[in-house]
C-alpha cells in the first residue's frame, strides 16, 4: 500500500509512519524539516508544506493520513494550518481519486461547559469561533476552534464522495520529543509552572499504541465515520501524581481554579464497534513508558523537538498529532 502522511516528524505522525513502514507499506511524508528518524526507517520525505501535495503527487496513493496540526496561538495562524491545510488536502484527494483519507482531530473540538458530568459523544455540538473560554471546547482556543473547522472541511469532502474517517483522541500518552503529555507538560511542571486545571477534572487519555492500532484499522476500512479514540478516564490529579514520581524535583502544587471541575467522560464505544479493534492498554503502562524515557535520560526528553508545531500547546488540549 502507498501511504502519504502529514505531521510525520511529530509524535503521533512519527509513530504512524513507523507502523506502516514496519508493515512493508511505501510511506511518503510531507515535511518542512527533514528527519533522520524517518530516513532510518525508509520513509520518503517530501520537502514543503501542504502546498507540495498536488494531484500528481497523490496519483496512485491508496491512503492519506492527515496527522499535522497547528496550535496557533493566533486564530488566523491556526486557521491557515488546520482549516486551510485540511481543505487543500481533501480537495487534492478528491481530484486524485485517493481511495481513503483518515483525519486525526481531537476531543478538544467539543462544546463543553465548565462543570457537569456529561458524556460527550460524537454527536455533541462542536466549538465555534467566538466561544468564550469555559463555554466551548476545552478552552475556546484557536486550536479547538480551527480543528473543528477542519472537521467541517472533511465532511464537505465526504459529501462530495471522499471515503474518509475522523478520529478524535483526547490526551495522547507516550514517550516522544514532541509528546505534549509525555514531555512538554512534565517539562513545564519541572520548570515550576503549574497547570490551571482543576485536579478533579476528568482527564481523558489514549495510549499512543491504541491510537495507532485504531488508525491503521480505519485506514483499511471503507466505513465513513467520526469516532472518539479513548482508552480511559482518570482524575487529572492522577496524571499529576504519576508525573511527580518521575521528575527530579518536586513539581508545584496543583492549581485549583475557581471554576467547577468537569466530571464527565467521552463516549468510547463507536471506534471499537465499527473497526473491531480493542482500546484497552493500561494508564500505568502508558506512564511507565514516559517514566522509562525520563529516567534513562533519553536525548529526546531534553533536546529540541524535531518538526514541532509552531506555538506553545495549551495544557488542556492535545495539539501534537
Amino acid at each position: 500500500m502507498r501511504v502519504l502522511i502529514t505531521g510525520a516528524t511529530g509524535f503521533v505522525g512519527g509513530r504512524i509512519a513507523r507502523r506502516y513502514s514496519q508493515q512493508g507499506d511505501q510511506v511518503t511524508a510531507v515535511v518542512r524539516t527533514a528527519s533522520s528518524a524517518l530516513e532510518e526507517i525508509g520513509v520518503l520525505q517530501l520537502d514543503g508544506g501542504f502546498e507540495a501535495v498536488d494531484a500528481d503527487l497523490c496519483a496512485g496513493i491508496d491512503l492519506i493520513v492527515h496527522a499535522a496540526a497547528g496550535t496557533g496561538p493566533d486564530l488566523e495562524q491556526a486557521r491557515t494550518v488546520n482549516q486551510g491545510g485540511t481543505a487543500h488536502l481533501v480537495d487534492t484527494a478528491l481530484a486524485a481519486g485517493v481511495g481513503r483519507f483518515v483525519h486525526i482531530s481531537t476531543t478538544s473540538v467539543y462544546h463543553r461547559a465548565d462543570g457537569g458530568d456529561a458524556v460527550l459523544g460524537e454527536d455533541t455540538p462542536l466549538v465555534t469561533a467566538g466561544g468564550a473560554p469555559g463555554e466551548a471546547g476545552s478552552t475556546g482556543s484557536a486550536y479547538a476552534v480551527t480543528k473543528a473547522e477542519a472537521e467541517h472541511e472533511v465532511q464537505r469532502a465526504v459529501d462530495d464522495g471522499l471515503c474518509a474517517a475522523v478520529l478524535r483522541p483526547p490526551a495522547i500518552l507516550g514517550a516522544g520529543p514532541t509528546s505534549t503529555w509525555g514531555t512538554r507538560i512534565p517539562r513545564r511542571l519541572l520548570d515550576g509552572d503549574p497547570l490551571p486545571i482543576h485536579p478533579d477534572t476528568t482527564f481523558g487519555w489514549v495510549h499512543i499504541d491504541d491510537l495507532v492500532d485504531v488508525l491503521v484499522a480505519a485506514g483499511a476500512s471503507r466505513d465513513v465515520f467520526v469516532a472518539n479514540v479513548v482508552t480511559g478516564h482518570v482524575p487529572f490529579r492522577t496524571y499529576l501524581d504519576a508525573v511527580a514520581t518521575i521528575l527530579p524535583d518536586q513539581p508545584p502544587s496543583p492549581v485549583v481554579p475557581a471554576t467547577e471541575p468537569w466530571r464527565g467522560r467521552y463516549a468510547t464505544d463507536r471506534a471499537p464497534t465499527i473497526l473491531g479493534v480493542p482500546i484497552e492498554r493500561r494508564f500505568d503502562d502508558a506512564m511507565d513508558e514516559i517514566a522509562d524515557s525520563w529516567r534513562a535520560g533519553d536525548p529526546e526528553q531534553t533536546g529540541v523537538p524535531d518538526g514541532a508545531s509552531a506555538g506553545a500547546p495549551t495544557p488542556t488540549e492535545e495539539p501534537e498529532a
